[in-house]
């Protein structure tokens, strides 16, 4: 279990050097925008892009979220599907060729939904993402520009089942030809339907059943702890995961995210003040067998800030990076005084 910094728009090189300034050499890139992206990633583009990181002395760890362009006729079932696919297994072998082993991805058609992106209601005026479902409902959300497919239905879960076994069965052996592993995060939010279109991946059961339906050791699940942490019963779907997918080497890699609430309406916050402990979630991967990396999530907005929320991330990455340290040496201390009295 290691520690990298996540969600990384660009090959910023503030950024990259903080990181290594910080003691961290591992990094995750989330829909980098100096990566050309039509219809897939090319080898060549994808080279590039990792010698300007090379300069900085990172490994990069996870390319995290396709654009929807490259896939949304593939979780649609529409015609040009097949297409599409093949473009996502050139992407898969321009990664694999490249040295990215991971690929985080999401098959929500609605993509992630927030009814407020900026709200002024954390802790002395941060500003949060919000979801509320009542909210939602009236049509008052902050989604406006963010491509979600409002031009079709999709009631059904079985059919959106099958577009996702149709395309699973077509990627998987590509990844696992080219050495990729494909990490799958949960359906943000996770309810049954939203405009129309059902969700899939809202509860740890449609997990065991994607498990069953791919059965490869290069697919496992993108474990967002604060999606977890939204779902029915909040808290303790985060441990149930855990124990379950943990030992069964299933979760890939996984983001930091706090919140104050479940489905239907829930908002962000800082770590430490919402559903879980962050201490006894970072306890509970350390031995589960869990042997991926951790990721500061989204994070709330504070005055003097800037988009990409650096200085709530220099304080998510201490914090995670201190209670890692503090279990290891708190255990190490525990075997030495057992071995002395």
């Amino acid at each position: 279990m290691r520690l990298a910094y996540g969600q990384i728009r660009s090959v910023d090189k503030e950024i990259l050097t903080n990181a290594r300034q910080m003691g961290i050499d591992r990094v995750q890139f989330n829909l980098p925008f100096d990566l050309p992206a039509d219809r897939y990633w090319k080898y060549e583009d994808l080279y590039q892009f990792m010698e300007r990181c090379s300069a900085y002395g990172v490994k990069v760890e996870a390319m995290e979220n396709m654009p929807i362009s490259f896939y949304d006729k593939a979780m649609l079932g529409l015609e040009g599907r097949d297409e599409q696919i093949e473009n996502v297994c050139e992407s898969i072998r321009s990664l694999g060729r490249v040295g990215i082993p991971v690929l985080g991805y999401h098959f929500s058609p609605s993509f992630v939904w927030r009814t407020e992106n900026h709200a002024p209601v954390g802790r002395y005026g941060a500003t949060v993402q919000a979801f509320d479902l009542e909210k939602q409902k009236l049509g008052i959300d902050d989604m406006a520009d963010f491509g979600q497919r409002r031009d079709m239905l999709i009631p059904d879960p079985e059919y959106l089942w099958e577009n996702f076994e149709y395309f699973m069965k077509r990627v998987i052996p590509v990844a696992e030809e080219y050495h990729v592993t494909m990490a799958l995060h949960p359906d943000d939010p996770p309810i049954e339907s939203l405009s129309g279109i059902v969700r899939l991946f809202i509860d740890i059961e449609s997990y065991k059943r994607a498990e069953a339906m791919i059965d490869s050791p290069n697919w496992g699940l993108l474990f967002c702890i604060g999606t977890f942490s939204q779902m029915k019963g909040g808290a303790k779907n985060i441990f149930d995961a855990i124990r379950y997918f943990g030992p069964r080497k299933k979760l890939i890699y996984a983001h930091m995210r706090d919140v104050q609430g479940t489905v239907p309406k829930f908002k962000e916050c800082f770590l430490g003040e919402g559903n879980f402990d962050p201490f006894e979630v970072v306890y509970a991967l350390m031995h589960s067998g869990f042997d991926g990396f951790l990721v500061s999530d989204h994070v709330p907005g504070i005055e003097g800030d800037r988009e990409w929320g650096h200085k709530v991330r220099y304080a998510d990455t201490a914090y995670i990076q201190g209670l890692m340290e503090a279990i290891e040496k708190m255990e190490k201390k525990e075997r030495s005084y057992e071995q002395t009295y």
